[in-house]
């Protein structure tokens, strides 16, 4: 157990003193993510791991935090996008339910359906009764698949339609987000946020009490070894 006090290193001092004065101009930001907005997480297989890795180099992921979710600032605590949160809101879900109905419109073809009902019927055929017009039949229809799937792959006229209209709803809806009554804007801007600092000089004093730890457990292991061979040869003596 560490019970030493904690010395704290110039730079940690220095991190702290600027934290403070960040708290004390926003006395309302998240407590969470310090006014960042989300946290960064890094993967996956950090350099000396020894965790197995998919591909070299490294993954830089960004989540937001609740406070964004609950659609306050990070920073001020007020109501992001401020008066222009509800009609922003509003083009937001109604753009989500056209984008819905454009991916129906993109599926919703009739030369698919009737292709793909040939297809697997004329597959079905050649596995019940396999000859040369089963084959011919099947060969004819998988090629057509093929096609209508190729051709299938390109927007419909509605779904391209749609999208467009969708992506008219939500433009500016990103940058509608940052703080109307503080300016905060995802950290792009000066001043919008510093890094969270977290005290790391506890490191020594826990590496000190590691080590001190390891050597009373070698001191103990080496005293039961000594008090066994006694004891042996004190048996073997009588």
């Amino acid at each position: 157990m560490n019970t030493s006090p904690i010395i704290h290193t110039e730079a940690c001092v220095r991190a702290m003193a600027r934290q403070e004065a960040y708290e004390g101009r926003w006395p309302r930001c998240c407590k969470q993510c310090f006014g960042a907005g989300g946290y960064y997480s890094f993967g996956p297989s950090p350099r000396g791991s020894g965790a197995p890795s998919l591909a070299p180099g490294t993954m830089q992921d960004f989540d937001t935090c609740s406070c964004v979710d609950n659609g306050q600032c990070p920073r001020c605590g007020e109501q992001l996008a401020g008066p222009k949160w509800r009609p922003l809101n509003f083009r937001t879900q109604l753009g989500y339910h056209v984008g819905r109905l454009a991916v129906h419109a993109q599926h919703a073809r009739p030369q698919e359906v009737v292709g793909r009902a040939v297809y697997w019927r004329a597959l079905a055929a050649f596995r019940e009764n396999p000859n040369p017009w089963t084959w011919a039949l099947y060969h004819a229809a998988d090629h057509a698949w093929t096609v209508i799937f190729s051709r299938n792959s390109l927007p419909t006229w509605l779904a391209h339609r749609l999208w467009n209209f969708q992506g008219l709803l939500e433009r500016g809806g990103f940058d509608d987000l940052p703080c109307w009554h503080c300016g905060w804007n995802w950290n792009k801007s000066p001043g919008d946020a510093r890094e969270p600092h977290e005290c790391e000089c506890w490191v020594a004093g826990f590496e000190a009490d590691e080590a001190r730890l390891l050597e009373l457990l070698e001191l103990d292991g080496l005293q039961r070894v000594s008090v066994l061979l006694v004891m042996r040869s004190l048996l073997g003596g009588g």
